[in-house]
């Protein structure tokens, strides 16, 4: 992300998640308690640069405050198709055609409740406490019984082609008793 120059991932998908949540929460407040003092500065007579100080303030807190609401709801959005950002990028790119579904992962739960603890955490009570509720595989272990497989699974498929015509072992490089020569021989 650009914006907050780094990277979100598995890790801290949670954190950015809740800084967006954090900052549309800040900024309906200073929007919705500072209308007050807009009213109060019109009606009086206030001094040109107050007034100015102000509407500005008042003008930008809405901007922002639209703004970051949007995103947030992207981001909610996003959450519930097990997304990334960038995979929602990747995936809009390549379907042209109008009529073309509206993209999913292949990690997605089979409920809505299932990709909102992917991101927040299987504890309800932490959801909303900036605290690391990574699962004990750390996050590295995606598939289980009540994923939804979306696309083929074919990992290694591509690798087990490539190996059978380079005649290389299982690793894909020459163990010590296997000559090099004999290796680039027999391509």
């Amino acid at each position: 992300c650009p914006w907050i120059y780094n990277c979100v991932g598995y890790r801290n998908h949670k954190f950015f998640f809740l800084l967006l949540f954090y900052s549309v929460l800040a900024l309906q407040l200073v929007v919705w308690t500072m209308w007050e003092s807009v009213r109060y500065t019109m009606k009086h007579e206030s001094p040109f640069l107050v007034m100015f100080a102000v509407l500005f303030g008042e003008t930008l807190s809405i901007f922002l405050a639209l703004l970051i609401t949007g995103f947030f709801c992207f981001h909610i959005w996003l959450m519930l198709r097990a997304l990334t950002t960038i995979e929602f990028c990747e995936k809009t790119t390549k379907r042209m055609k109008p009529d073309a579904s509206i993209p999913t992962s292949a990690y997605k739960k089979a409920s809505w409740i299932g990709d909102v603890q992917e991101v927040l955490g299987k504890d309800f009570f932490l959801w909303l406490v900036p605290v690391t509720d990574l699962p004990p595989d750390g996050g590295l272990t995606f598939v289980s019984e009540t994923t939804m497989l979306t696309t083929d699974m074919h990992v290694g498929k591509a690798y087990s082609s490539r190996q059978h015509k380079t005649g290389l072992p299982r690793g894909g490089l020459a163990t010590h008793s296997t000559p090099r020569a004999a290796v680039s021989s027999s391509e």
